[in-house]
């Protein structure tokens, strides 16, 4: 009789934990040191590797400002 509410409900904690990312991340883990591969991330910085997306944009409005206030004016009439 409780046979399939305890099948109902297995069911739903292996689909949670298959959707977990913390789950998927050990699962490649696990795979890559079983295999011997390299680590897919590096140590520090969880994969990002150069600068971020926030650094781009401060170089950008700093060469915008530069370019704006070293340019000459035209004269006034």
């Amino acid at each position: 009789m409780a046979l399939p509410w305890l099948a109902l409900i297995e069911t739903w904690a292996v689909a949670r934990l298959i959707r977990s990312p913390t789950f998927n991340r050990a699962v490649h883990r696990a795979y890559r040191k079983i295999n011997r591969l390299p680590p897919n991330e590096p140590q520090n910085g969880l994969g990002r590797t150069g600068p971020s997306t926030f650094d781009h944009f401060t170089d950008e409005l700093k060469t915008q400002l530069r370019e704006l206030t070293w340019r000459k004016r035209p004269p006034k009439q």
